[in-house]
């Protein structure tokens, strides 16, 4: 059985569900108005702790080339409660999601073939949003 002490280190120095959502949620408010390199400096350092705990979130939620999707954070956070309380544990719900994830997200054609991967680039111009993630093809 795995140490379920070792699978919650992620927690001890983060941050709670709630606070992740309100900090998220100041973070958009200020994107959604405007947003380019010197915004997105700024917000690094007023949420210092924040863009260093969570990397990948705060690219997430500073990206204004795609409407940032509260269903799938909550997706997330929901799957981390239940590592939290003792519900499941990190590996599984790693597999879960891989799983879950696959089926929703990757369309194999007939022969059973994956497309090639999307890229995706920052867009810093609000006027220039597009609902489409832009693609090097």
């Amino acid at each position: 059985m795995a140490d379920t002490n070792k699978q919650k280190d992620f927690i001890k120095d983060g941050m709670t569900n709630e606070d992740i959502i309100d900090t998220l949620k100041k973070i958009r408010s200020v994107i959604e108005n405007k947003c380019n390199d010197e915004i997105i400096e700024k917000l690094k350092k007023e949420y210092e702790f924040f863009s260093n705990r969570y990397p990948i979130l705060f690219e997430l939620a500073t990206r204004n080339d795609t409407p940032f999707n509260w269903e799938y954070l909550q997706y997330f956070l929901n799957m981390r409660s239940r590592i939290v309380n003792d519900e499941i544990t990190s590996e599984k719900a790693s597999v879960i999601v891989g799983e879950e994830w696959f089926k929703k997200h990757v369309n194999l054609d007939k022969d059973g073939k994956m497309p090639e991967p999307v890229k995706f680039t920052r867009n810093t111009n609000p006027t220039r949003v597009s609902k489409k993630a832009k693609t090097d093809k």
